[in-house]
């Protein structure tokens, strides 16, 4: 064993969402042995893993984990792995949070003040929590001549922060989305305290930079573990060649069909409702197929072009579509979503803010997010006439978050800063 990894957050098991499952992911994958990324193991997304000399291969660690209890009980995501989980009593939402969410604007986002009393509180209360349980793993570790290393993000990262700085505990805090651009006063000590800020993606790292003045920044991609989700890669190939099958049987291949996955303000609501008018004048041919749950995803079902599908499997959704429409508004977090079109061989659109461009590789095009709609149409439409070019490429690019991968980038990172302990 290397040492300890010490994790808290908010959320990880049961997630709350993507955030939590990518954190878990790669917590699981350190605790086994395995290569850094230095070794540069080719891994291809949904196909076994490559022979790896075991003389490339690192100790594993161990990790703790502290969270709150409210969610319930550990799911498999951690329950049958090496990940030791430990509840805090400590309540996810409070009277704060509810005014803050009832006075929502148009954004969709919660109220900033309210929001931002609630976050106060419980990163207040989480580290007055965490301090002793934190102190006691520390001293049994380092008594053992282990490093220790602390890991957090999101919510309560604020909290876990301040005990690691408090009892000299180096730390990485990961960044997922626009939480600390939009309460950029409450969270930075904790980034700039930390020994490095890991983003999935330069572009997003950038971001955060520009925003905050961190000691380092590192790159640990999302990681997606392909073929759990969608099977072998023989599986992933029969469930696209069905897809368009069943087109063909419905005399539906000629049509250009244009797949938006999740709507919500950040990922684009009030800019689909420009485009999408703005699509059927100029290319009234193509059909928009809007998926995921909600009333800003129905809502886009408003306009002619466009189907609202509601809930829907993604290989269901990259069976049968042409080409993937994503953006965003103001932060770059990574766009998993393209990359797992890409795997499908269906190439993706999406907009010139933080981590888009890296996601979408060679496998599509990137629209400068000052461009006008017709700069976007033009993109959509030259994404269909190149579809089978720009899939393959997309296909090959997919890789690039293959968890497998990101796992090694993440103890790498960890091996950097625990150097010399």
């Amino acid at each position: 064993m290397v040492g300890l990894l010490i994790a808290a957050v908010r959320d990880l098991d049961p997630p709350a969402g993507g955030a939590e499952m990518s954190l878990a992911t790669l917590l699981k994958g350190v605790c086994e042995p395995g290569p850094l990324s230095e070794a540069e193991v080719l891994y291809l997304p949904s196909h076994e893993a490559p022979h790896v000399d075991p003389a490339l291969l690192q100790q594993a660690w161990r990790a703790k984990i502290f969270q709150s209890n409210a969610r319930g009980e550990a799911t498999l995501l951690t329950s049958d792995s090496e990940l030791e989980r430990i509840g805090v009593n400590l309540k996810i939402e409070d009277f704060w949070s509810g005014i803050a969410w009832r006075l929502r604007g148009k954004s969709g986002q919660p109220n900033s003040w309210f929001q931002s009393r609630h976050l106060r509180n419980c990163n207040k209360k989480f580290a007055k929590l965490l301090k002793v349980k934190i102190a006691e793993e520390k001293e049994q570790t380092e008594r053992s001549g282990l490093p220790v290393i602390g890991v957090t993000q999101l919510h309560w990262s604020a909290g876990a922060s301040e005990v690691f700085k408090e009892l000299n505990i180096p730390y990485l805090v990961f960044v997922r989305d626009e939480l600390q651009f939009i309460q950029p006063d409450l969270y930075r000590s904790s980034l700039e305290g930390a020994a490095a800020v890991c983003c999935a993606g330069e572009g997003l790292g950038q971001q955060v930079a520009s925003t905050f003045k961190v000691k380092a920044i590192r790159n640990v991609r999302l990681p997606v573990d392909f073929a759990s989700r969608f099977g072998t890669i023989e599986e992933i190939e029969t469930t696209r060649a069905a897809g368009l099958s069943n087109r063909v049987k419905n005399n539906d291949i000629d049509i250009p069909r244009i797949s938006i996955v999740g709507v919500t303000p950040e990922k684009g609501y009030e800019f689909y409702q420009r485009l999408l008018p703005h699509l059927s004048s100029l290319w009234p041919e193509a059909r928009i197929d809007v998926y995921g749950g909600g009333a800003y995803a129905e809502e886009l079902g408003k306009f002619d072009n466009t189907t609202w599908h509601g809930h829907t499997s993604v290989s269901e959704v990259f069976s049968r579509c042409d080409v993937h429409l994503l953006t965003v508004v103001s932060t770059g977090s990574w766009g998993r979503v393209i990359n797992e079109a890409g795997l499908f061989g269906v190439p993706s659109v999406s907009i010139s803010i933080g981590s888009q461009p890296e996601a979408v590789g060679e496998g599509g095009m990137i629209v400068d997010k000052t461009a006008d709609l017709d700069a976007w149409v033009n993109a959509l439409r030259t994404t269909y006439t190149q579809r089978e070019e720009l899939g393959e490429l997309a296909r090959k690019h997919a890789g690039i978050v293959d968890h497998r991968r990101s796992i090694a980038a993440f103890r790498s990172v960890i091996k950097e800063f625990t150097e010399g302990l």
